[in-house]
């Protein structure tokens, strides 16, 4: 059984408003993530605000990072349980999801499931363009680019709006170059603002 992560945070901005002015961390213990929070990954210029140059305002700390299998929860700015996230069961493959999709155009597909639990007490909304995969130099492949392949996976995670106490499961795939080592599933903002990312092995 997976690990739980509690990510300090907020929703997509689709479902608060304010989402681009929240931080993200991880806290919590487990195997090879400290307490007090996993260390940032990789990330890129445009994954983190600029810099202000005002020395009063403090920049948000990185995205927390997970192992596949592992859960975050995320949370509103005062810190109450909105959502647990999992991301799991990636695999990555260069045949189409079946006899009728189209191969990939960058030479492989990843794909994996996300579960996501409403544990707050107002209705989540989640959607499969929430998440991206990123490159360790920063390139990010976003839900739907490369060959429509990504679309023939059986249980596509749909834009859904999670009532408290459901629970939704579903995939994302994306046309990936196999040649790029240190991939990760990221869960961002609408601003594009990573707030979790998953690790691919």
């Amino acid at each position: 059984m997976s690990s739980r992560i509690r990510v300090t945070g907020a929703v997509l901005a689709v479902v608060a408003l304010a989402a681009c002015n929240t931080t993200v961390r991880g806290t919590g213990t487990q195997s090879g993530v400290p307490t007090g929070g996993p260390p940032p990954g990789p990330t890129s210029e445009s994954s983190q605000p600029a810099p202000s140059g005002d020395p009063d305002v403090t920049p948000p700390p990185e995205a927390a990072v997970f192992e596949i299998g592992e859960t975050g929860t995320v949370t509103d700015e005062s810190g109450n349980p909105l959502a647990d996230i999992t991301v799991a069961d990636a695999v990555q493959t260069a045949d189409p999801p079946d006899e009728f999709s189209d191969p990939p155009t960058n030479g492989t597909f990843l794909s994996a499931t996300v579960t996501v639990d409403n544990i707050g007490g107002d209705v989540f909304t989640v959607a499969p363009f929430d998440f991206m995969v990123r490159y360790p130099g920063g390139t990010r492949v976003e839900y739907g680019e490369g060959s429509a392949g990504v679309f023939g996976y059986d249980n596509l995670l749909d834009v859904s709006e999670v009532d408290a106490g459901a629970t939704i499961t579903g995939v994302i795939a994306f046309d990936v170059d196999p040649e790029v080592a240190g991939k990760q599933i990221v869960y961002a903002d609408l601003s594009g603002r990573v707030l979790g990312a998953w690790n691919v092995p």
